[in-house]
């Protein structure tokens, strides 16, 4: 016994049960008594029962509910009573004395129909009152009862079936559907694992957890279009030893595949040596289609040319079969235009969605016909040529491919039609269409000619085609505008208002648009008083004519002018305009205002004076007469002499005493009156006393007026009129004759030396020539007299052109003769000849005797093997005929002799690093200068040897967890391989090596890894599984990887172990050794697990132990003090 503590007469032990997976503790709360009331030293307590118990069963928790006897005055009176809580009348409330406490037990109640079910209910909060019976102190306390779930629940599928379309093309490990069921268990009761019934299946997986359904071999619908397969889900839960199935859902999946276009059609040509040239529909080659593919999918739906045919010469007809067809011609061929024949590419499409197709090459070779239909390249030309281009010009080239390649047959052209006037010629060999002759615009303004091109075939049979040539003359301004009514004569009167129509000049031009559009103007130097209207030539006064003071006739001098370009063209005409006299004057006096005397013995008839009157109108008669109401006793005036006259006695005037007389006068022209002017005269009588007589009979004074002065003036100013002629300005020189002929300007040299490579279009030289006459009379054109198909001289500029390929080879010098025209009528010409020196060039390339190489040699072929030669010739000589070969390819594994062309290996064949070598080799020739080269193309193609094993790559060496109770037929792990040979090389197959113990399964076309077996982390916690993929190569091949999986452990307790009592009761006598048992505890649990017991609660000062079956012995003594 310890020293100085003083041990208790009772113990109160919590034991605890454990077993691989459960612990279930246990500890004291106690209610207390204190004075006369019962005190609750917790408000709440929670335990548990699990559903479906049986009666009698009790509620389990991690303390114990009671009051310590020594507070109770009566312990034998406490007890127990739910009042609140059941409303279902599951539980009872039991009072037990166990050493010093009064324990509360709840248990199930007897005599129940219904047990408890969790998925209908989970919780119960019940309410428990402790009552003393010889008192009314009571106390209560909540009590949670949580129910456990048992695994009594099966798992159900949404659907019972499901159905899925599958294209047998599907990636492998693609998803196809997801099948979902459910579990109304809790935990892992409630969790589901989906696994196939059939666990030896190959073609799907499913994943255990979401239920989705993977492909995992490819499908094919040739073999089966329906897969029914059956999948179960079955929840985690614990189940008993030995049997590892509990109840599980079921639902079919129907995989349906359908037909996919798989592949593409395979072409198969069986091609004749050659078709003849000029055949037609001939059948060149016989063509079979087959295509792996069943129905529409494996149809052939059409074969077609689809490249090397731009001229539509090849078709493709089918034959009596669905899968045979046949290569036709038909269109005529031409040898010369594809000597090296047709590279034709054809494609055959099938019927499927979406159709696929392939393609293939058909070399056709043409063989020689000598007898051939020359093709126009078109059927009409169309082109134009100035009516200024002198004899030889150039046209247009009408020349067919047979005349452009010049290749097996010559052809000859011919104008048929169309050139009734030989206005044009045509080169027999060129096909160049030439004028002959000067063309006019205004005569025909187009020509249509036929030009046939005939084919001089060796068996002397003549072929030959046509084609139209439209030939546009241009128009030139080359006429001279025409008046329809020249040298014009008017008349017009004077005084009439500025802006008077006078006459209207009309001319007209032959030529066309602005060539033909005329301005009229005036080409008098001097001012005359006309205008003329630029656009119709109307001709009008630009002030009012005066005939008194003016020109009387006026010559108006017309110019029409053209607009045409580089140069106008003019005409002249007169236009004579004769002014008419109008009476416009006024009669006046040159004396005016006259005062005089008479003698009184003046006899009747004296003329007394003469009064003169002028007009300045022409031609005019004047009329003189006393004014009316005048005295005209006495006086008279002649009327067109204008002399007064006396004409009475005056002696009788006088004694009538009147001694003066004033009268008025005026004259007339007849339209116009003047103004009157007066006349006084006084009678003069001899002095009576004298007896004078008068010597003279009268005397008369008067004023003068300027009229004469101004008549003078008119007059004078008319006769210088008259006689002054008008100015007018010539027409220029250049409308003048054509005197002069062109010269060439002494600068032309007589030969040039072009080299052959001269660019087409360049220009060569500058034909200069000038003419010294005017206008269009000095203008000049240029033509090559012989026409000469390599060169061409500008119409107006005179530049030498070169418009073909020169070539040493063929001809070494040109000889041009350039003939320079004038543009004057008649035309005049000069002649010079020029002689183009071709200076030879390398401008030959190296042609290769083939245009590509194509060979095939396996990836183990050793270094220095030869495997080709390429060869290449230049029509050069000497140095640039001397070739040597160069490989441009950038490449380690091929070179080529220099000398020889021989292609041979330098570097290992690797056919998986590069199965095609695309090579380039170039010939170069020798030329110190601007060599030249050809390239030709090689295509190594490397044939295949079984030098590699199956590659695990990154999918090697896995590592992988799985828990123990996944289902036969889960997909562990997949592992995948590449093997990159070809042909059965490159098939292989994956087999398990070792390390799977029996529990785990590989496909060997895909690499997926199934469990065959249960397992049991108690008894294998992890394999190691060693795997092959091996390859049917010959020699076999293989590669191994490894995958680790580690199995986890799932809690498979159906339930806690329960002591066989909830409470021990046990009696020993103190001061008994250690070793001395006590009692011995006894518990079962429903998984038959290994049971160990503990103290959890009560053995403070350790004076007892337990062991693990249950003994429950002394460990120190005991005392009671």
């Amino acid at each position: 016994m310890h020293q100085g503590v003083q041990p208790p007469s009772t113990y109160l032990l919590l034991f605890s049960l454990l077993t691989t997976t459960t612990t279930i503790l246990a500890s004291t709360t106690t209610i207390s008594h204190i004075g006369e009331e019962l005190v609750l030293l917790r408000d709440s307590y929670n335990v548990s029962i699990y559903e479906n118990s049986l009666a009698r069963t009790y509620v389990t928790g991690p303390e114990l509910i009671g009051i310590t006897l020594s507070s109770l005055p009566s312990p034998e009176n406490l007890t127990y009573q739910i009042v609140s809580g059941d409303t279902d009348g599951f539980f009872v409330a039991e009072t037990k004395i166990v050493g010093g406490i009064a324990v509360l037990q709840i248990r199930t109640r007897m005599g129940q129909r219904d047990v408890l079910n969790r998925e209908r209910r989970a919780y119960y909060t019940l309410v428990v009152e402790a009552r003393l019976a010889s008192a009314s102190t009571f106390a209560s306390t909540n009590v949670s009862v949580e129910v456990l779930d048992k695994n009594d629940n099966i798992p159900l599928f949404y659907n019972a079936t499901y159905k899925v379309r599958v294209g047998e093309d599907t990636t492998l490990n693609t998803p196809l559907i997801t099948v979902l069921a459910d579990d109304a268990d809790a935990g892992l009761n409630g969790q589901l694992y989906y696994f196939l019934q059939d666990h030896d299946m190959n073609l799907f997986a499913i994943h255990p957890t979401t239920g989705e359904l993977w492909l995992t071999r490819p499908l094919s619908s040739r073999s089966s279009r329906m897969h029914r397969v059956r999948v179960s889900a079955q929840d985690r839960g614990p189940r008993r030893r030995n049997s590892r199935m509990s109840t599980a859902a079921q639902a079919v999946v129907e995989v349906q595949a359908y037909l996919v276009n798989l592949h593409s059609p395979a072409i198969r040509v069986q091609q004749l040596p050659s078709v003849i040239k000029d055949s037609n529909m001939h059948i060149y080659a016989n063509i079979t289609v087959r295509d792996l593919d069943t129905d529409d999918n494996g149809a052939v739906d059409d074969v077609a040319v689809v490249d090397g045919d731009p001229d539509a010469l090849f078709s493709v007809v089918r034959g009596s079969r669905p899968s045979e067809f046949s290569l036709v011609v038909i269109q005529f061929l031409d040898r010369p235009l594809t000597p090296t024949g047709h590279d034709l590419t054809l494609q055959a499409t099938d019927r499927g969605t979406p159709p696929r197709s392939s393609r293939t090459t058909v070399h056709i070779s043409i063989a020689s016909k000598n007898i051939q239909v020359p093709v126009f390249a078109r059927e009409q030309y169309d082109e134009a040529v100035s009516e200024e281009a002198p004899p030889s010009t150039p046209v247009v080239r009408v020349a067919t491919p047979e005349a452009d390649h010049n290749l097996i047959n010559r052809v000859q052209f011919r104008l048929v039609a169309g050139n009734q006037d030989n206005k044009f010629s045509i080169n027999h060999t060129t096909g160049i269409i030439y004028t002959t002759d000067w063309l006019d615009h205004e005569t025909t303004d187009y020509y249509s000619l036929t030009v046939t091109a005939i084919d001089q075939a060796t068996d002397a049979r003549l072929t030959q085609s046509s084609a139209k040539v439209i030939i546009r003359v241009l128009d030139a301004n080359d006429n001279s505008p025409m008046f329809s009514t020249p040298n014009t004569e008017v008349t017009l009167d004077e005084n009439e208002p500025s802006a008077s129509y006078v006459t209207r000049m009309v001319a007209t031009d032959a030529d066309s648009g602005e060539n033909g559009f005329i301005s009229y103007s005036i080409a008098n130097s001097d001012d005359i008083p006309f205008t003329i209207d630029p656009f119709d030539g109307t001709i009008r006064t630009s002030s009012v004519l005066d005939y008194e003071t003016q020109h009387r006739v006026y010559t108006i001098k017309v110019r029409a002018s053209d607009w045409g370009t580089p140069l106008k063209r003019e005409s002249e005409t007169t236009v004579k305009v004769k002014v008419r006299d109008k009476n416009d004057n006024i009669p006046q006096f040159s004396d005016v205002d006259c005062e005089g005397w008479v003698a009184v013995n003046s006899p009747i008839g004296t003329s007394i004076f003469t009064l003169t009157a002028m007009d300045l109108d022409h031609g005019t008669t004047l009329q003189y007469q006393l004014f009316e109401g005048a005295d005209q006793g006495c006086w008279n005036i002649n009327d067109s002499s204008g002399v007064i006259t006396q004409i009475c006695d005056l002696t009788n005037v006088e004694f009538a005493n009147k001694k003066q007389f004033t009268f008025n006068v005026t004259v007339s022209d007849g339209y116009h009156i003047s103004d009157p002017t007066s006349v006084t005269l006084l009678i003069n009588s001899p002095d009576r006393n004298t007896n004078d007589i008068l010597q003279e009979y009268s005397y008369v004074d008067c004023h003068k007026t300027n009229i004469s002065s101004r008549v003078a003036e008119v007059l004078k100013v008319a006769a210088k009129n008259q006689e002054e002629q008008e100015k007018f300005v010539l027409l220029p020189v250049r409308y003048g004759y054509n005197s002069h002929t062109p010269e060439f300007s002494d600068k032309l040299p007589g030969v040039i030396q072009v080299p052959e490579n001269t660019r087409v279009g360049a220009h060569l030289v500058t034909a200069v020539a000038s003419d010294h006459d005017r206008g269009y009379d000095g203008r000049v054109v240029y033509s090559l007299s012989y026409s000469d198909p390599v060169f061409t001289i500008g119409l107006e500029s005179g530049v030498v052109q070169l418009v073909g390929k020169l070539d040493y080879e063929v001809r070494t010098e040109h000889v041009l003769n350039i003939t320079v025209y004038d543009l004057g009528w008649p035309h005049r010409s000069n002649s010079i000849n020029l002689t183009v020196a071709v200076q030879d060039d390398n401008d030959c390339t190296p042609e290769f005797t083939r245009i590509s190489y194509n060979i095939n040699i396996p990836e183990d072929t050793h270094n220095g093997t030869s495997v080709t030669q390429v060869t290449a010739m230049d029509a050069d000589s000497g140095l640039n005929s001397l070739l040597t070969y160069e490989m441009v390819s950038e490449v380690g594994e091929f070179a080529v002799d220099r000398d020889t062309g021989v292609l041979y290996v330098t570097g290992e064949l690797d056919r998986e690093r590069q199965d095609v070598y695309d090579l380039r080799v170039r010939a170069w020739d020798s030329a110190t200068e601007n060599p030249r080269s050809a390239l030709t193309r090689v295509l190594v193609t490397i044939l295949d040897i079984n030098d590699c094993p199956p590659d695990f790559g990154a999918s090697g060496n896995l590592s992988v967890e799985v828990p123990e109770d996944l289902p036969r037929g889960a997909v562990v792990a997949a592992v995948q391989a590449v093997d990159r040979d070809l042909g059965v090389g490159g098939n292989f197959t994956y087999s398990l090596v070792s390390g799977h113990g029996g529990a785990l399964r590989i496909d060997e076309m895909t690499g997926v890894i199934r469990l065959i077996e249960n397992l049991d982390y108690e008894t294998q916690q992890w394999y190691n599984v060693t795997v092959r993929a091996q390859d049917r190569g010959s020699p076999r091949l293989e590669s191994l990887t490894w995958v680790f999986i580690r199995v986890n452990d799932v809690d498979e307790n159906l339930g806690p172990p329960v002591f066989s009592v909830p409470v021990w009761r046990a009696e020993v006598r103190e001061n008994l050794p250690p070793g001395t048992p006590v009692t011995n505890l006894t518990a079962r649990d429903p998984d038959r697990s290994t049971l160990t017991y503990t103290i959890t609660q009560g053995n403070g000062l350790g004076y007892f132990s337990v062991d693990a079956q249950g003994q429950c012995p002394i460990f120190s003594p005991l005392y009671i003090s």
